[in-house]
C-alpha cells in the first residue's frame, strides 16, 4: 500500500476541500454505474446532495487520482454511530480505469481503516446482478448473503497492529505530498482551458 504510483495514478484520502471532485467523480459515472452504486436509478440532484455530506464526521473518503491529479475511483467508509463496532464500505471506479485493481486497492485501504478503528463488521451492500463487487468482497474473505435480490458482504477485518496503524500514517502523509500535486494539477488544467 502507500501512495505509490499505480497504473500512472495514485492513491491517498480525500480532503473536505476536494468535495467537488468527489461530486463530479459521481456525476461521471455511467447510468449503468451509478445503478450499480447506488442500488437504483439516480439523479444529477441526488449526487449532488450526496457528495455535499460525503466528508462528514462519520465518514472517510480515499480516491484513486489519474496521472492529472483528476479523481477516477472512490472507496467510502461509514461508521455506525450507535454501533461503533460496524461499518459499510462502499466504492465507485470510472468505467475507463475498471477491470485494473483499482476496486480492490480501494477496498484493502478500507478494510485496513476499519481495522484501525476496531470495526468488526465492514458491510458491502450490492444488487444481485453486482458480480465485480461480490467478486472483489470474495478476495478479502466476505461472507455473502442473498435477499432479495440484494447482497450483503459482511467482511470481518482482523484487530489493527502497529504494522496497520504505521501504514495508514504513512499513507496520510506521503498523500500531503500527492494532494498538493493533484491540487496544482488540477489549477493549471482549469487555467489552460
Amino acid at each position: 500500500m502507500g501512495s505509490v504510483s499505480f497504473n500512472g495514478g495514485h492513491f491517498r484520502k480525500l480532503w473536505n476541500v476536494e468535495l467537488e471532485e468527489f461530486r463530479d467523480h459521481l456525476l461521471r459515472l455511467s447510468s449503468e454505474s451509478r445503478h450499480l452504486r447506488f442500488g437504483a436509478e439516480v439523479s444529477d440532484t441526488f449526487i449532488e446532495d450526496y457528495a455535499s455530506h460525503a466528508l462528514d464526521s462519520n465518514c472517510r473518503v480515499w480516491g484513486f487520482f489519474g496521472p492529472r491529479g483528476n479523481l477516477r475511483g472512490t472507496g467510502e467508509l461509514k461508521s455506525f454511530p450507535k454501533k461503533p463496532d460496524c461499518a459499510e464500505a462502499a466504492f465507485t471506479v470510472e468505467d475507463r480505469y475498471r477491470g485494473q485493481g483499482v476496486g480492490s486497492e480501494l477496498l484493502s485501504r478500507i478494510i485496513r481503516s476499519a481495522r484501525n478503528r476496531d470495526i468488526h463488521h465492514l458491510y458491502l451492500n450490492c444488487l444481485s446482478e453486482n458480480l465485480v463487487m461480490q467478486s472483489v468482497a470474495r478476495k478479502f474473505q466476505a461472507d455473502l448473503t442473498f435477499d432479495q435480490g440484494d447482497v450483503v458482504c459482511d467482511l470481518k477485518p482482523s484487530h489493527a497492529t502497529a504494522l496497520t496503524r504505521l501504514g495508514e500514517v504513512i499513507e496520510d502523509s506521503s498523500g500531503l505530498v500527492y494532494g498538493v500535486l493533484d491540487l496544482q494539477h488540477r489549477w493549471v488544467d482549469s487555467h489552460l482551458q
